[in-house]
């Protein structure tokens, strides 16, 4: 399966990090710089909107591209949340 973030719903933050509102869920997305381990690359967090101070949803790899931790993080709302 190919992922394809919309690209044009997430915003740059000051920090270089990116957000994005979708359906009141609260997407983002940060680099990470290469560590000792040799990681680094883009991480994502979701909080769902009906989980008001719940638990998020994070990814658990490390993207080489922004644009598949973003696809990535708009398919994990998609997965969670029951329409």
């Amino acid at each position: 399966m190919h992922l394809h973030a919309t690209v044009r719903a997430w915003q740059r933050e000051e920090d270089g990090s990116y957000k994005a509102e979708i359906d009141g869920h609260l997407l983002y997305v940060s680099w990470h710089p290469e560590t000792a381990d040799g990681r680094r690359g883009f991480s994502w967090k979701v909080r769902l909107a009906d989980q008001e101070g719940g638990p998020e949803l994070r990814s658990e790899e490390r993207a080489e591209e922004i644009e598949l931790a973003m696809a990535q993080a708009e398919h994990a709302v998609r997965k969670n949340v029951v329409r």
